[in-house]
């Protein structure tokens, strides 16, 4: 009955893309190229044979989006959860995958936090100053290693876009309500062959009370800064390099785990640091179609946590990878190759009770991997990629993902892709956490998924959509709460069934004299197998989708963005205090409505008042969190 349901969904949502009527055709010029998270090689969006969503520097700015949240939030195949105030632990869920199975890209760069089970916490990424954001949905593993099983999440500051900029500066501050400031920099210059970029941004806010229960709101402090130099040596040699921190004080409530099993007003603190790093030495020969590029990638996450001003542990995890990649071209075909390293690098500490938590792990990685892409016949396009993994803890592992793109006409175009992708257990499910409550397990294997899609691309002048529709299946999935009874703790396993997930997503565009008007859908079905017995994947809504509208107002001075995400139902599990057992529990859906006003005084000040939970919608992501509440905040921007 499942996989009825869902044939009929992606018929009737076919039907409805391609019984839309014909425009004239989009010009080559108007086409963007997808370069960082779909290939190592440049693919036009048309031609690849997956699902991709994009949002430029226009986008962004049309938001007054604060955090990276915000603009993610209604993205096709998009789950978040985030335990109410900002700061707090958001996670990421695209396609039913885990929230660890993303893999997260800035300006390049790996930004998975080794220290915290290989996740990325969005909490703690903000927009200002980032200029595109890509997200690439399905296995991607083949390109970009192990945690590309969801999809890839690149995001783009103005440090990192390379484009050789003429020189600047802007400035921004903004206040709002809940004790609400921000603040922004960027400065670009460009001098003969050398182009410096560098950003700083700051965020504070007193922020929300998340537990039902008390009063206390849950303060956050962030404050990030990047730096990019480009030099052009000859025009055969470019040397490139990028620094970027993170700074955050986040204030988080405790568990009551003796009357209510909820949030309770507690004093926790976590700090935390970021640093990411990267050299790239470029070369292309003159008169060739040959190029390389050998890059150092370094990654550090270092999070410590009080509660009371006593300290309650942390972790630090670091990630170094050397790459070696060519690139060569030839009639309609690009190729790549190469090698890389990668090192990773775990560490835990903590105070001594009833066990030792403190520990110093690593693993090492070496890859081989191939890309292609090119036209079959005049009409037909594919890409190839496969990845070989050498790890020292784990068995050898072979990643791949092919691809074919039908153009049927000049305006519509089928696609289809099958992929592999594997995810390496993390330290902390293979080693464990505090000795007293949570084991490891040293015989975990990696868990490896395989995907299949298909789906219609449409493009006319004033109209773009994509539909697709996937199916996955995840094996040795990793259970990071299993009881073991003999030991009257907890511990992770491999699940003996598979992870079954299928879905549709839907993303439409519509230009028109009046404003741009885009609307997204997703429908998932993901359950897990274990021992014969399905049940459906907490914290993923089956329905979920947005719209988002933006207008001059037809005027020269003013524009608007207004935004409604709709997340539906989903499942949390509830632990209530002992000797109760654990329940799953139904949590309601929600609409969120956010809205952007724009003036522009004239050509160097700009005023913005945004609003985001415009109706102070009551909502929760996990069970017992309060949601984000309405957030008012009016921003001056200044250029020069």
């Amino acid at each position: 009955m499942r996989t009825q349901l869902t044939r009929a969904a992606v018929a009737t949502a076919v039907l409805s893309c391609l019984s839309t009527p014909s425009f004239s055709q989009t010009t080559d010029s108007e086409i963007e190229t997808l370069t960082v998270t779909g290939s190592r090689l440049p693919i036009q969006l048309t031609k690849l044979p997956g699902s991709v969503s994009v949002l430029t520097e226009s986008d962004i700015n049309a938001s007054g989006a604060i955090q990276l949240t915000d603009l993610i939030r209604g993205l096709p195949g998009v789950s978040l959860s985030q335990s109410g105030s900002p700061g707090g632990l958001t996670e990421v869920r695209v396609r039913g995958s885990e929230t660890n199975h993303l893999l997260v890209l800035i300006d390049g760069v790996v930004a998975n936090d080794v220290g915290q089970g290989s996740l990325v916490d969005l909490a703690h990424l903000n927009s200002a100053n980032v200029v595109r954001i890509e997200l690439l949905r399905g296995p991607q593993s083949a390109r970009w290693g192990s945690g590309a099983i969801g999809g890839v999440l690149s995001i783009t500051t103005k440090a990192g876009q390379f484009d050789n900029a003429s020189s600047g500066v802007t400035l921004t501050a903004g206040a709002g309500n809940q004790g609400t400031y921000t603040g922004s920099v960027n400065a670009t210059s460009q001098i003969k062959k050398l182009g410096v970029t560098a950003y700083a941004n700051y965020f504070n806010t007193d922020g929300d009370n998340v537990s039902r229960m008390g009063s206390e709101d849950d303060g956050y402090q962030n404050v990030t800064a990047g730096v990019n130099a480009n030099y052009a040596f000859n025009d055969e040699h470019t040397f490139m390099g990028n620094l970027r921190t993170v700074n955050y004080e986040n204030q988080y409530d405790g568990t009551d785990f003796v009357t209510t099993g909820l949030p309770a007003d507690s004093d926790n603190v976590t700090d935390g640091t970021q640093l990411s790093a990267k050299l790239r030495w470029e070369f292309a020969p003159n008169a060739t179609a040959y190029r390389s590029a050998l890059s150092l990638q370094y990654r550090k996450d270092e999070n410590d946590n009080t509660t009371s001003g006593l300290d309650a542990g942390g972790t630090t995890g670091e990630r170094v990878e050397l790459n070696w990649t060519s690139f060569y071209s030839f009639e309609n075909w690009q190729v790549a190759g190469g090698v890389e390293y990668l090192q990773r690098l775990f560490a835990q500490r903590g105070p001594i009770s009833f066990g030792d938590p403190n520990q110093k792990q690593h693993d090492n990685t070496y890859s081989v991997f191939a890309e292609a892409n090119g036209e079959l016949s005049e009409n037909v396009f594919t890409t190839l990629s496969i990845r070989h993994d050498s790890n020292s803890e784990f068995d050898n592992a072979i990643s791949y993902r092919g691809g074919l793109t039908w153009q049927f006409d000049k305006h519509y175009a089928a696609f289809a892709s099958l992929g592999r992708a594997v995810k390496t257990p993390t330290f902390t499910e293979r080693f464990g956490f505090f000795p007293a409550s949570f084991i490891g397990n040293p015989n975990l294997q990696p868990e490896t998924s395989e995907e299949w899609e298909v789906g219609v691309k449409a493009n006319w002048a004033n109209i773009s959509g994509q539909i697709s529709y996937y199916h996955t299946d995840l094996e040795d999935e990793i259970n990071g709460f299993v009881f073991i009874p003999d030991l009257g703790t907890f511990s992770a396993d491999n699940v003996a069934g598979d992870s079954n997930r299928e879905g549709v997503d839907v993303e439409l565009t519509w230009s028109t004299d009046y404003g741009n008007l885009g609307a997204s859908y997703s429908y998932l079905d993901a359950e897990q197998d274990n021992a014969g017995m399905a049940s459906t994947e907490l914290r993923r809504a089956r329905h979920q989708g947005a719209l988002t509208y933006t207008s001059n107002l037809g005027t020269e001075r003013f524009s608007l963005y207004a935004k409604l995400a709709y997340t539906g139902t989903r499942f949390d599990t509830f632990f209530p205090p002992f000797p109760a057992s654990a329940e799953t529990l139904a949590l309601s859906a929600y609409t969120l409505a956010t809205v952007n006003l724009g003036y522009r005084i004239d050509e160097k000040w700009q005023l913005a008042l945004k609003v985001n939970n415009v109706f102070d919608t009551d909502y929760e992501d996990i069970v017992g969190f309060a949601g984000q509440e309405r957030r008012t905040l009016l921003s001056v921007t200044y250029s020069m």
